[in-house]
């Protein structure tokens, strides 16, 4: 995987939509400082200069847009497993946040490049590293200051291991990870008009599964979840 250091960016996904065509099939580019970083919804991630990992992946070997979704997942394993190696147990909040206790430490952004047709996928991974304050980060949990080019080195690691289970048909083992580490399981939270629901899991066609408190159980693709609970 090519890796690509930037000292400043508008946007690390931004910088790949635009860099695409010139790129291999896989690479990831890290800034120190990005000036209009990309949360859901339109947010601004912002950063202290290369105090967090700001880091976008490249995938262009994605052909089915279907399964543009399943990069969320593979995405979240491959955190979980990076902070457990680093002493930190971590849930995924469906669908794309990455929790320590009841705080989050890591946001996932999933883009496609169509141009017209889907020509690949970015992740864009935004984790709380060294400060995050009055946010969570790992230096607050280990008491360690971090090296932000060996941790990106370490995160690859994992990427390429779940991208190789996904390439290879296994994607069940992933789908499972992510379920089992999920943060809002059987948890109370309100949503929509149905009221409070208990969520179940995400389903193989990449649904989140919940049932409300006359237990009727509903499928729904969800973009947010609100955590008021009664």
């Amino acid at each position: 995987m090519k890796i690509i250091t930037l000292k400043e960016v508008d946007s690390t996904n931004e910088y790949l939509k635009r860099e695409y065509q010139r790129l291999p099939v896989h690479a990831c580019v890290i800034a120190q400082r990005q000036t209009a970083g990309k949360g859901r919804r339109g947010h601004i991630w912002q950063s202290q200069d290369y105090q967090n990992m700001t880091v976008s992946f490249l995938y262009k070997d994605i052909h089915d847009i279907q399964d543009c979704w399943k990069y969320t997942l593979i995405a979240a394993k491959s955190v979980v497993e990076f902070l457990k190696a680093e002493g930190i147990q971590s849930t995924i909040k469906w669908p794309n946040d990455i929790y320590v206790y009841d705080l989050k430490i890591c946001g996932i952004l999933v883009e496609t490049i169509l141009d017209p047709d889907l020509k690949g996928i970015i992740v864009g991974i935004g984790l709380n590293v060294n400060h995050a304050y009055p946010y969570l980060c790992m230096k607050d949990i280990t008491q360690k200051r971090y090296d932000i080019s060996q941790l990106l080195l370490q995160l690859i690691h994992y990427f390429n291991q779940n991208i190789e289970l996904y390439q290879n048909h296994q994607f069940d083992d992933i789908l499972k990870y992510t379920n089992l580490h999920a943060y809002l399981k059987n948890k109370w939270v309100h949503y929509k008009n149905y009221g409070f629901v208990r969520f179940i899991k995400v389903t193989q066609q990449g649904l989140i599964e919940f049932e409300d408190r006359n237990h009727h159980v509903y499928q729904e693709m969800i973009n947010e979840i609100s955590l008021a609970r009664s």
